[in-house]
């Protein structure tokens, strides 16, 4: 045919009807009556898969949360994020904060770095055992859970409250010596505003439990072969990341080192509330940002959607975040 658009279905209908244009025989499929398809709710299980040098990497969802955006900057007028805010497009009243948690393959012991915040966090979340499951490992596979730092959605998430057990039984622990003395003492009590004190609650309850199987370290120590912790305090006194390299290439998991996809990238120096030391913050930020872009790492971040998968490139005097859409799973 020239000139002219296509033929619509309408006008397919008008020149001879459904039969004279599927051919002799054809019957149409039963029209649904209204209202009968029913809505089924949920996702596809939230879990990602991916080959980092020898290693496997599984990042599982433990869900997501909203928080207010009056968290965003201590140290900025409340306008001025909301004017960048919607300039971005983003709403200015919350956001969603996704979890995205490691669980490393080495070959020899699974190593999880997190926990989630468990069944009394928030109601879109504690999803993490359910997806580790549906990626095909169980509770009592892990060897070892890192513990970047002490806050609910990281790891309310230890202690199943049904079974009033570990909900990682087989495994051993890690965290900073720094951070497991603010929140198994006085300190946090002593030191958090009021809004945050149920942190520091939440915090004894849950670690108290694993003390016996718990190693509290200097951060920079080596976990296992190639998974080395980073310090970049601030957002909690002992808050720690990881860089996890195997065969030349890295992996960077910032955990709340970087907590928010454009603030954290485009204003480094605006200051979120819910870090603990701001401006020891900000130089952690920074800095784990300055290694992810010299190094063009591939970079987990836990509260960007997921997978949180990117890489932090240069932009003027601050950076962006450009996710990883080339990854292959399969």
């Amino acid at each position: 045919m020239t000139g002219g658009s296509p033929f619509s279905r309408r006008d397919m209908l008008r020149a001879g009807g459904a039969a004279s244009i599927l051919g002799a025989g054809a019957t149409l499929l039963p029209v649904r009556a209204q209202g009968a398809a029913e809505m089924k709710g949920g996702q596809v299980p939230g879990y990602y898969r991916f080959k980092h040098g020898a290693f496997e990497i599984t990042v599982l969802s433990d869900g997501a949360y909203t928080l207010p955006t009056n968290l965003l900057g201590s140290n900025v007028a409340p306008e001025k994020v909301v004017a960048f805010l919607e300039k971005n497009l983003l709403d200015p009243d919350e956001r969603i904060s996704h979890v995205n948690i490691p669980l490393i393959n080495t070959g020899k012991e699974l190593i999880l770095v997190d926990v989630g915040g468990g069944m009394n966090w928030m109601p879109t979340a504690g999803k993490l055992t359910d997806n580790l499951r549906a990626s095909g490992y169980e509770p009592e596979d892990v060897d070892t859970v890192i513990l970047t730092h002490g806050h609910p959605d990281h790891i309310w998430g230890l202690i199943d409250d049904f079974e009033e057990a570990p909900s990682f039984p087989n495994a051993k622990y890690v965290i900073s010596a720094d951070e497991w003395d603010f929140w198994t003492t006085s300190r946090a009590m002593d030191t958090l505003p009021e809004m945050f004190l149920g942190f520091a609650v939440g915090a004894k309850k849950q670690l108290t439990p694993v003390a016996e199987k718990t190693r509290r370290i200097k951060p920079g120590a080596e976990i296992s072969p190639g998974i080395v912790t980073i310090p970049t305090p601030g957002h909690t006194p002992g808050h720690m990341s990881v860089a996890i390299e195997s065969e030349g290439e890295t992996l960077l998991v910032t955990a709340d080192a970087l907590t928010h996809p454009f603030i954290s990238f485009a204003h480094p120096g605006w200051w979120p509330r819910t870090d603990i030391d701001p401006e020891m913050a900000e130089k952690s930020r920074r800095a784990m940002m300055e290694m992810a872009a010299d190094g063009k790492h591939l970079t987990l971040v836990y509260h960007i959607s997921f997978p949180g998968l990117g890489r932090v490139a240069r932009a003027g005097t601050a950076y962006r975040w450009v996710p990883s859409t080339w990854q292959w799973g399969g």
